[in-house]
């Protein structure tokens, strides 16, 4: 059934359709007001808790700064003088209004962490200062007709050295309007209050009018719990009274925190006595205040970009402006000459048609990340893990993997069938591990790293096997990998302003890959002695010590313009220093000595103890990392711990002939773009820099949008896999054409192993071959200087310079 369905509709096909789909319906909803678009308003207006057994409050389509005292003092500028105005909040009403007034202060003083409203100073004002500062942070007035001589006075705008401008004011009032209808007026009374702020408000905005604040916001009245209610409280406080004066409310116009009225509806659980929630929803509430006042002059205009609620997106640089055009003019007007003008001469130094077509396609798909993670078309959902989401998600990944299990051609110890699928399944799960924000799980986070090391085990053991079989330790093939690896994250890191290193398994990736060939690049002959054992060990040694040692080059990348986080790379690259090492040094092995172990006549046995440790291995690990105190413990020991992880589940893998022939064609296929699906992840399935979920239709249909956003995002990756793979052939094109094709250097490496004569063997055989000697002259005579590599690499490290100063 999956077959003929993927027969009549392709993936490209259906993540270009539903992609198509979701742009339409993100124009369709995207407003040119700036204060919807950028989510301003849903802050204020809409949202719901991110899930039932935390407070994490998740606003409609953005993501939310958790702020503290720092960036309160930032907010307000709180300045050297403290006497000078602007600098405070405002509040002024009831109770309720007061327990928001207390979670502010809380931010400004950690010792009123205990107090709230208990403390003495039930009906009285309150002011709290900067810590060690006589300026004013918080101002509290009990107010709760808002109709005192002050609550006038600031309505009217009229401070004066006494009480100066604050930069925000907190109005509400309502419950004691219902508590107390024969003092107050009831709802009328409360009405004609409210009319009152609805008429300063008005007076306030007009041209030349002295203002109230920076910001006037109005707190809704609260939802009560009913069954929690004192009995006085309970005859007084109407619910469906409260649901009309907030209605009221709504109807005038007025700046109200709705918010925070849906806030206290759907959590009846935070409070004890029906009217006054916890401290922890309190705290949120304020939270979001916060973000809805000061995001526009607190939150950094460049990448990484983490928060979304309330912000302006910067506008794309001259870079991303000149990329959009090659990539949509430029790249078509090429494509256009060649198939109108295919004779023309110039096209010698255009690449083939498809070729342009595959940089169309690469260009599209990251400038479409720019417009995802970078613009405010699409919707971005915070981040927050669920145990039983997570569990969900790799279950359902297991079960894809499980229902298309098949044989291969042969079985084949740590084949090519094998390790694409140990790429895909381990792929699989750091995404959901990503998705769900499951990195402050000890216990997921753990396994997870071992999976990382895995990568790079696997990096060790597939590039020793290379080179010691073929012998090719020339720049040639290693470009090509450095190309292929580094494509996609340098172009990302140009196009979305980030960091190359933000992408930290390219580079850390394409350092090992480098290890690995100059340690074997080295006195190539000793490969194949035991001399081998002694090179690994020497370059284990020698880049520890680089690494402890704080040898790495950062100082002169630094002087080039090239701002790396050296401590980043330090920990990416320590915590799995020895992993590489063990790949090595599991091919030295299967070279070496693979067969003669096999015609062992303890063979068998052999293998039985193999796998009974293997399983006492993996037992252990788990046992190790799930006893270690939280994950920073487990760090210090995970370099030391994972090689057994990883080596008992190679054994396992490879336990039988069965497990050797046979493959998961689901993993097969996500190993194969895996390189794709580790960088794209950040912007094009997460975003906010991967601080958020990237959501392409409605936000509150979670699994829905995830179904299709994975549809998009593994689309996408199949089709940026393509595409870099014609690229960096385009780019690798006829740099062989400048060697001599039929005498290799390890052809020659390989006869000075056999004997001493082998050497002067293959030299005479070059010496004397008049017409392959002519074909190589030819070659050298009419190489350009662009075709030597050496020049390739030189050119390029400069054109990454200068824009990376430029841009």
């Amino acid at each position: 059934m999956l077959g003929a369905l993927k027969d009549k509709v392709s993936l490209t096909t259906a993540s270009l359709v539903v992609l198509g789909l979701s742009t339409l319906y993100a124009l369709a909803r995207f407003s040119p007001s700036t204060r919807i678009h950028n989510h301003c308003q849903a802050l204020q207006r809409t949202g719901w808790w991110a899930d039932d057994s935390s407070l994490v409050w998740q606003p409609e389509g953005c993501t939310l700064k958790q702020y503290k005292y720092e960036d309160v003092t930032r907010c307000l500028q709180a300045p050297l003088n403290p006497e000078s105005s602007g600098n405070y909040a405002l509040f002024i009403g009831d109770s309720t209004v007061r327990n928001k007034f207390y979670a502010w202060a809380r931010l400004v003083d950690s010792d009123l962490a205990n107090q709230s409203g208990d403390d003495g100073k039930v009906h009285a004002d309150i002011t709290v200062r900067w810590p060690g500062e006589s300026g004013v942070a918080a101002m509290f007035v009990w107010d709760p007709y808002l109709r005192s001589d002050l609550t006038k006075q600031v309505l009217d705008g009229a401070y004066n050295e006494t009480l100066t401008i604050p930069r925000l004011v907190v109005l509400g009032t309502g419950s004691w309007y219902l508590r107390n209808p024969n003092e107050s007026g009831g709802t009328a009374g409360w009405r004609r209050a409210i009319d009152n702020v609805v008429r300063k408000i008005a007076i306030s905005q007009r041209s030349g009018a002295r203002p109230i604040a920076q910001h006037v916001y109005l707190n809704p009245v609260t939802h009560v719990v009913p069954d929690k209610l004192s009995p006085e409280r309970f005859d007084t406080l109407d619910p469906q009274a409260i649901r009309w004066m907030n209605a009221y409310m709504q109807a005038a116009d007025l700046p109200v925190f709705y918010t925070w009225d849906e806030m206290t509806r759907t959590r009846p659980g935070e409070t004890q006595d029906g009217l006054h929630y916890s401290k922890p929803l309190e705290s949120a509430a304020i939270n979001v205040l916060l973000n809805r006042i000061c995001n526009r002059d607190t939150i950094p205009r460049h990448p990484p970009i983490r928060t979304t609620c309330c912000f302006e997106y910067p506008p794309p640089n001259r870079f991303v402006t000149y990329f959009a055009l090659l990539t949509l003019l430029g790249i078509p007007a090429l494509l256009f000459i060649r198939a109108r003008m295919p004779t023309l001469g110039l096209l010698q130094l255009v690449p083939s048609a498809d070729t342009l077509r595959q940089m169309l396609v690469f260009g599209s798909i990251l400038l479409l990340m720019f417009v995802t993670d970078r613009t405010p078309l699409f919707d971005k959902l915070q981040k927050h893990y669920i145990n039983w989401v997570f569990a969900l998600l790799v279950g359902l990944s297991m079960a894809a993997g499980a229902a298309t299990w098949q044989a291969d051609k042969a079985p084949v110890f740590m084949g090519r069938q094998q390790t694409d699928e140990w790429k895909g399944w381990m792929q699989l799960i750091i995404l959901a591990y990503h998705l769900m924000n499951a990195s402050g799980v000890s216990g997921i986070y753990n396994p997870v790293r071992v999976l990382v090391a895995m990568y790079l085990y696997m990096t060790g053991y597939g590039h020793f096997c290379y080179f010691y079989n073929k012998r090719d330790y020339g720049l040639r093939r290693l470009t090509a990998v450095l190309l292929r690896t580094n494509i996609l994250a340098v172009g990302l890191a140009y196009v979305m302003g980030t960091s190359y290193m933000d992408y930290y398994f390219a580079p850390l990736s394409s350092a090992w890959v480098l290890i690995v060939w100059l340690t074997m690049r080295i006195q190539p002959a000793a490969n194949y002695t035991r001399m081998a054992w002694a090179k690994i060990g020497i370059s284990a040694l020698a880049f520890n010590i680089i690494n402890h040692l704080h040898l790495w080059p950062f100082g002169l990348l630094a002087k080039l313009g090239v701002h790396w986080s050296e401590r980043e790379w330090e920990f990416r690259f320590g915590t799995d220093i020895f992993i590489v090492y063990v790949g090595m040094a599991t091919a030295l092995v299967s070279l070496q000595i693979g067969q003669q172990l096999q015609a062992h006549p303890r063979w068998a046995q052999i293998k039985r103890w193999a796998i009974l440790a293997s399983i006492i291995g993996v037992l252990f690990y788990f046992y190790f990392e799930l006893t270690r105190a939280n994950k920073f413990e487990y760090n210090k020991w995970h370099p030391y711990i994972s090689p057994f992880a990883v080596l008992s589940f190679v054994v396992l893998r490879n336990a039988t002939e069965y497990l050797r022939s046979h493959s998961s064609a689901a993993f097969r296929f996500a190993g194969l773009i895996s390189l794709e699906l580790f960088i794209a992840q950040f912007h094009l399935f997460l975003a906010a820099d991967t601080k958020a979920v990237l959501v392409l239709f409605d936000s509150r249909l979670w699994f829905i949008n995830l179904a299709l956003t994975t549809l998009v995002f593994v689309g996408m990756c199949k089709l940026l896999g393509t595409a870099s793979g014609a690229i960096t052939a385009w780019m690798m094109a006829n740099t062989a054409k400048s060697e001599p094709e039929s005498i290799m250097m390890a052809e020659i490496a390989h006869q000075q192993q056999a004997g001493g004569e082998a050497r002067p063997r293959a030299l005479d055989r070059l010496a004397s071959d008049p017409p392959l000697m002519a074909r190589v002259g030819h070659r050298l005579a009419h190489a350009s200087l662009f075709s030597s590599l050496a020049v390739r690499w030189a050119v390029g490290l400069l054109l990454l310079l200068a824009l990376n100063k430029y841009y």
